[in-house]
């Protein structure tokens, strides 16, 4: 099978060979034939010049004789343009990928004719380029096309759509430039000039003037409860061909809130790229205090910038006041960074006590109790609302039943009465105390309490009394029967 696959592939190779040794045969021949006619009617149209002054022929043999030279003269000239357009060619000499100073992301591709390349070949024709003009022997390449697609699904993601270059000098270069509609590393340049369509997948090759790691977050803002952590995803790519070091770090954060960079599940405070890697993934996790305060306050949102420097860059901040730097100062460092921001939210949390949960009733009777609803969260709470599930016919009174607010860290006490119904029968009994809040518009997770409660039946005094007297009498009974016992 490989014996076979290498024959075609002979085969084909001398196909191409003997087809363009066959073109170039047929280029020289019909360049001969129409150099031949092209000096017959030169010829002649000299000699009928002469005539015609001589008036030895007519103004319209004299015309037909001028015109015949200009025809030969037009298919001599095509054919050794159509040599020379075979011959010319446009390659890609460079494609650069860079960030200019407001982020934008472009590419430059430099184009070289190699027309130049192919004189050698192109001097056995120098006899016939006397019909040329100058401007078809300056040797441009005219009206070159360039325009990026996406490798996947050929769409263009360069603009403009379409660069045209007007004329490129030989063996000179020309370049395109393009601002990039989708990020990319590598794509496809398109390139249409002399009647003809190259395409050529290029790896985009970095800036190596600028050597900065830019940094991107799709969730530059974002918002976290307090006591909680908000999670950025980064992406860091580099425009250099160093093989530097690069340091993380986070300024403007107050110290309250701390933070981690996260490389898969491995901590990290400096990164360096690989040969061929230009994009790295990473995670930065800011982790807010349990409590607001002048620094840290609730629904003010805090911005800080993630950088990535190199060695020196880092020395040079190392001297700055960091906790006043502002965005001139990072600017003029010229290194990689990205301004986020954290919006630290409260969290509503409610604490309802009670000193007892257990009592005991006889029939007929009711309950009263205090319980204290208290504010432990971070924001402030509205429209507290406690409400009791009752045992069937039972009932409850409760004093206040709304709070409309509440502050964080601040309490009040709420008196509920336990009403049973009047036929109540005698066993234990429970009653749960439920509340409902909301915290800036979102309902707040509660704890319901539950009251447990024994009903005991209802005595009479009289029965009491007359059974003490009877168990009184029957102690002195005993005790006189006892005494005559003892007389005997």
């Amino acid at each position: 099978m490989k014996t076979i696959r290498l024959v075609l592939i002979i085969i084909s190779f001398c196909l191409t060979n003997s087809l363009f040794a066959q073109d170039e045969a047929s280029i020289l021949l019909d360049l001969k034939k129409a150099r031949a006619d092209y000096e017959i009617s030169k010829q002649k149209y000299e000699n009928d010049t002469r005539l015609f002054n001589e008036k030895a022929i007519s103004a319209n043999d004299f015309n037909k004789s001028k015109n015949e030279l200009l025809r030969s003269e037009v298919e001599y000239q095509k054919l050794i343009l159509q040599l020379i357009s075979q011959q010319s060619y446009v390659i890609i000499e460079r494609a650069v990928k860079y960030q200019t100073a407001k982020g934008e992301r472009r590419v430059k591709i430099t184009l070289k004719s190699t027309l130049e390349g192919n004189e050698e070949y192109l001097n056995q024709f120098q006899e016939h380029f006397d019909v040329f003009t100058p401007e078809m022997r300056s040797g441009k390449v005219y009206n070159i096309f360039v325009s990026l697609a996406d490798l996947t699904d050929q769409t263009i993601i360069g603009s403009p759509y379409e660069y045209r270059i007007p004329y490129i000098e030989l063996g000179q270069e020309a370049s395109a430039d393009f601002e990039l509609l989708k990020d990319a590393d590598n794509l496809k340049v398109v390139l249409n000039y002399s009647g003809r369509k190259d395409e050529k997948n290029i790896f985009l090759k970095k800036d190596a003037s600028m050597n900065v790691i830019d940094i991107n977050s799709l969730q530059f803002s974002q918002e976290a409860d307090l006591s909680s952590q908000a999670t950025y995803g980064l992406t860091l790519e580099r425009f250099s061909t160093s093989d530097d070091v690069y340091r993380l770090m986070v300024i403007g954060l107050p110290q309250q809130i701390s933070y981690e960079f996260i490389d898969g599940t491995s901590k990290v405070s400096q990164i360096k790229y690989a040969q061929g890697v230009n994009t790295k993934n990473l995670s930065l996790r800011v982790y807010l205090p349990d409590r607001d305060d002048e620094q840290v306050q609730i629904d003010k949102p805090i911005k800080f910038y993630v950088l990535s420097l190199t060695n020196d860059q880092f020395t040079r901040l190392s001297v700055m006041d960091i906790k006043n730097i502002k965005s001139e100062m990072i600017s003029e460092l010229s290194c990689g960074n990205e301004m986020l921001e954290i919006i630290p939210r409260g969290k509503g949390r409610i604490e309802v006590r009670a000193t007892n949960l257990y009592h005991e009733m006889s029939v007929g009777d009711s309950v009263g109790m205090n319980i204290t609803v208290r504010n432990a969260g971070t924001r402030r709470l509205d429209n507290i609302k406690i409400t009791t599930d009752n045992p069937l016919g039972w009932k409850t009174v409760i004093t206040p039943d709304l709070i409309r607010t509440l502050d964080p860290e601040k309490e009040i006490s709420v008196h509920i009465t336990i009403l049973p119904p009047a036929d109540a029968g005698v066993g234990a009994q429970e009653v749960k105390i439920k509340t409902e809040a909301l915290a800036d518009n979102r309902k707040v997770d509660t704890e319901d309490k539950t009251v447990r409660i024994q009903v005991n039946a209802k005595t009479s005094i009289f029965g009491t009394i007359l059974l003490v007297l009877l168990l009184g009498g029957f102690i002195v009974g005993i005790v006189w029967f006892g005494i005559r016992l003892s007389k005997r």
